[in-house]
């Protein structure tokens, strides 16, 4: 598992990780807002998670999140990552992306 720390600008700080499902056949990230850990994960409160492949604009059904921000949950205003973050996001999964192909 892979993790990048983000922080949109509301100042809200996220943990972002990169894994696998149970089978370990899909790449998977999933955002963790990191102010609420107290009863959540050691990540925080688990905002979406996403397929690797959909992010990338790889599934078919978008172009993906490069060079555009992203809401992460349509209800909660803090929930959402800026144009930046998603690049940033794009480069982690760039980075390891190959890492979990070649397992």
């Amino acid at each position: 598992m892979k993790i990048l720390k983000i922080i949109n600008d509301k100042k809200v700080p996220f943990n972002v990780l990169f894994e696998t499902n149970e089978e370990e056949k899909d790449q998977i990230i999933t955002f963790y807002d990191a102010r609420y850990k107290k009863g959540f994960t050691k990540y925080g409160q688990g905002v979406s998670s996403y397929y690797v492949d959909t992010l990338l604009g790889f599934d078919g059904f978008g172009r993906g999140i490069k060079d555009s921000g992203l809401n992460l949950c349509g209800y909660i205003d803090d929930w959402y990552i800026t144009e930046k973050n998603s690049n940033q996001v794009i480069n982690f999964i760039n980075k390891h992306r190959g890492i979990y192909e070649n397992n």
